[in-house]
């Protein structure tokens, strides 16, 4: 019994920290795509700052980044419900995503057009910060 407690510990051990790799992985990876990519980087500083006067090939490709990035913010959010990843790790991602979803206007125009591709708890929670964003007009 005292291996089999000693097994299960290990193993949750081992969950926690693969958790917070896979977060710590899905979080950089639109980082990793903007330092690999000047056209994405360029793209991405149009719509960042301007997103409803990009030219219409470039907001796809946005859409898209904002997607990817929002999914790790999504991640964290279940990880962190779960406590499977360091609570210090939840709180400097959820600070980082809200204050991009806060400032950053192009997160408006994608959660405006994406928001349902997520789970109403989640979806909750990003609207809180997108309700702060000055670009943010509302559903009426």
């Amino acid at each position: 019994v005292i291996y089999l407690a000693l097994q299960i510990a290990d193993n949750n051990r081992i969950l926690k920290s693969q958790s917070h790799y896979n977060a710590l992985a899905l979080m950089q990876r639109p980082i990793e795509l903007m330092l690999e990519s000047e056209s994405l980087s360029n793209a991405m500083y149009q719509c960042n700052r301007a997103p409803y006067e990009v030219a219409e090939p470039i907001w796809p490709r946005c859409s898209r980044y904002y997607f990817i990035a929002v999914n790790g913010w999504e991640y964290a959010y279940y990880q962190n419900l779960d406590e499977a990843i360091p609570s210090e790790l939840w709180v400097g991602s959820d600070g980082y995503w809200a204050n991009e979803a806060v400032t950053v206007p192009g997160y408006v125009r994608f959660w405006e057009e994406a928001s349902l591709a997520y789970g109403e708890q989640f979806r909750s929670h990003v609207e809180k910060s997108i309700q702060q964003n000055p670009s943010y007009v509302g559903q009426e």
